[in-house]
């Protein structure tokens, strides 16, 4: 049986994982929507404001990771699935694939496409409907959620693998229920929504 403590799922550095995951999300939801309203990024770096953004993105994630990763270096809640060396090598694949997925995606949409471009005015012509678009809907969280399993199997803690589910889950709720409708409303109202018109690959 797992061994739970006051280090294991309940500790104040898994609250802090879970309130880094959740933040993160947050975070590009809510900057995106105040960008696409008021301009407001944009009046304060100009036309490239994407590019510093994306920036903020990715020191945004490493943040959530670097909670993801304390706490279960903290936690007392070991559930031994797999040997030691199968753990290692089956955890480090995994979040390797996770890894490269979000690679994969970065090179089918591009910055601008892959970090909320479109409420910075770079509308896109068409939707990707290929590369890792041929296998998912969004899958950069795919990528993300895996890498997070993986990193779960590393450590082979409950904590891990409930954080990972945490992952997922608000992913997906942010996914259909607050990034799709936003998309939906920017596309519907092209022209005034486009100040940088490009176009997606194919």
């Amino acid at each position: 049986l797992p061994r739970v403590g006051t280090s294991g799922m309940f500790s104040s550095s898994t609250g802090l994982a879970v309130a880094a995951i959740i933040l993160h999300v947050v975070n590009y939801n809510a900057t995106a929507r105040i960008e696409y309203k008021t301009r407001a990024f944009t009046k304060i770096i100009g036309r490239h404001t994407i590019y510093a953004y994306a920036v903020y993105l990715v020191i945004s994630a490493l943040v959530r990771d670097f909670f993801i990763h304390r706490a279960l270096e903290s936690a007392n809640d070991t559930i031994p699935i797999f040997p030691a060396d199968v753990a290692y090598y089956l955890g480090n694949s995994l979040f390797y694939l996770g890894v490269a997925l979000n690679l994969w995606t970065l090179y089918a949409l591009g910055i601008k496409g892959m970090y909320n471009g479109d409420s910075f005015g770079w509308l896109m012509d068409a939707p990707v409907v290929n590369g890792p678009y041929a296998y998912f809907s969004d899958p950069q969280y795919v990528g993300t959620t895996v890498a997070a399993l993986g990193h779960a199997v590393m450590f082979q803690k409950l904590t891990g693998y409930a954080l990972t589910i945490l992952v997922g889950v608000v992913f997906y709720i942010s996914a259909k229920y607050v990034e799709s409708p936003h998309l939906r409303w920017i596309y519907s109202h092209r022209k005034e929504s486009t100040l940088y018109p490009t176009k997606k690959k194919q």
